[in-house]
C-alpha cells in the first residue's frame, strides 16, 4: 500500500512538472519581433509545407520559411550545417526564416539573403 501511494505521488508530480515543460523552456519564443541566429545541422526539411527542423541548443525547433525562402527549401541538404537567422512571432506561431548561410553540404542555394539565393564563386 505504501509503495502504491509513493508511486502515485511520483507519477502525479511528474505529470504536473512535465505538462508545463514547454511553457518554461520555450519562454524565448514569446518575444515577438526578436531576431536570433542558430548555427545548427539541418534535421529535416518539409518543402511542401514550408518548414525546417533544426536544433535550437535546448531542443529541436520547427522554423517556417518566409514566402521568399519557401521555393529554395528543397535545395537544403539534410545534415548540412547552416547559420540560420530567424524572427520570432510569439507563441503559437513558429519563428520565420529571414536568411541563411550554408556552412557545409552541397546545395544550389548556399546563401539566402532574405529575397534571393546567392551562389558564391567557386575558386578555380
Amino acid at each position: 500500500m505504501v509503495f502504491f501511494c509513493l508511486f502515485f505521488i511520483v507519477v502525479s508530480f511528474s505529470l504536473f512538472f512535465f505538462s508545463n515543460y514547454p511553457s518554461w523552456t520555450c519562454a524565448f519564443l514569446d518575444e515577438q519581433g526578436k531576431q536570433t541566429s542558430f548555427y545548427t545541422p539541418i534535421i529535416r526539411v518539409v518543402p511542401d509545407k514550408g518548414f525546417v527542423l533544426i536544433n535550437s541548443g535546448s531542443g529541436v525547433l520547427w522554423v517556417k520559411a518566409s514566402k521568399a525562402a519557401r521555393p529554395h527549401l528543397s535545395k537544403l541538404p539534410i545534415g548540412g550545417l547552416i547559420d540560420l537567422v530567424v524572427e520570432f512571432q510569439g507563441t503559437p506561431n513558429p519563428p520565420i526564416i529571414k536568411s541563411w548561410k550554408l556552412a557545409s553540404g552541397n546545395s544550389a542555394c548556399d546563401i539566402f539573403d532574405g529575397t534571393n539565393c546567392i551562389q558564391p564563386e567557386k575558386p578555380k
